[in-house]
């Protein structure tokens, strides 16, 4: 029996180890950053600097149209503005400005990120930034898939008109669950709870969710709109992936009814 008990040993230290590295290492799991020089250019779009309390500074491209109001988007785990270009095309046609911001080390922002605080403090930062130009009831947020954790955040600490999430989790500690459920949650350091958060907020939230989504699976969308049904609305994008969902044309239209504050039905399907 002493085989029984070597292999399990060597099981246990292996778990250990990889217990630790996933601590310690899981930024490199979560987020997936291209990154550029500061000299580097997005075309001929304009580029602003926010400064943080530490040093650093975030970049943000901000496209003006007519200062009635603005979107506030963040990407996903993988990128920078560049791709937030790409995915909020549909957005330019909207008489709202547009303004793009990266996560630390992403782009051209400086720094890298090492705690949920991180980001969270960091988007508040941008936030206020955005206060300077825009009443609140102007500014809507809009966040895909990790972006959908940080836009949580801002609309449960601030008041802004609305909200626009794609593809959206409950939190990080299920979506760990869902892939990696060996391993106790205590080990994640960034909750990104928008279950709680949308729960705390008073603001109108549009969701969009593929129900072909292979990655954050639409349950999770519709778990979220089930905190408050009346403020709440789901529109299912019938045949449509993770990916998909940002480049859905719905994306745009949902905007348009966040801007307009058209509240849809409490479910509703987009082809």
């Amino acid at each position: 029996m002493k085989w029984i008990k070597r292999i399990t040993y060597t099981l246990g230290i292996l778990y250990l180890i990889l217990c630790t590295a996933l601590f310690f290492k899981q930024e490199a799991l979560l987020f997936h950053p291209r990154q550029y020089a500061a000299d580097h250019r997005y075309g001929d779009y304009p580029e602003t600097w926010i400064k943080l309390p530490d040093g650093n500074r975030l970049h943000a491209l901000h496209l003006k149209k007519s200062g009635q109001g603005v979107v506030m988007y963040l990407h996903g785990n993988v990128g920078d503005n560049g791709r937030s270009l790409y995915h909020t095309k549909a957005l330019r046609e909207l008489e709202y400005d547009l303004f793009l911001v990266d996560y630390r080390g992403f782009g051209k922002s400086e720094g890298t990120l090492a705690s949920e605080a991180n980001m969270t403090e960091d988007f508040q930062a941008a936030y206020d930034y955005l206060k300077q130009f825009y009443a609140e009831d102007k500014i809507i947020l809009a966040g895909y898939s990790l972006g959908s954790g940080p836009v949580s955040y801002l609309a449960a600490h601030n008041t802004p008109r609305s909200v626009v999430l794609v593809a959206p989790y409950t939190s990080l500690t299920d979506m760990k669950n869902e892939f990696f459920w060996m391993f106790p949650d205590f080990l994640l350091r960034y909750e990104m709870n928008n279950r709680r958060h949308l729960a705390q907020s008073t603001a109108p939230v549009y969701i969009l969710h593929g129900n072909e989504d292979e990655l954050i699976p639409l349950e999770m969308g519709k778990e979220l709109s089930a905190i408050d049904p009346d403020r709440i609305r789901l529109v299912e994008l019938d045949g449509t992936s993770h990916r998909g969902a940002i480049l859905h044309r719905s994306f745009g239209q949902v905007v348009r009814w966040a801007i307009d504050g058209i509240l849809v039905d409490k479910t509703s399907k987009a082809q």
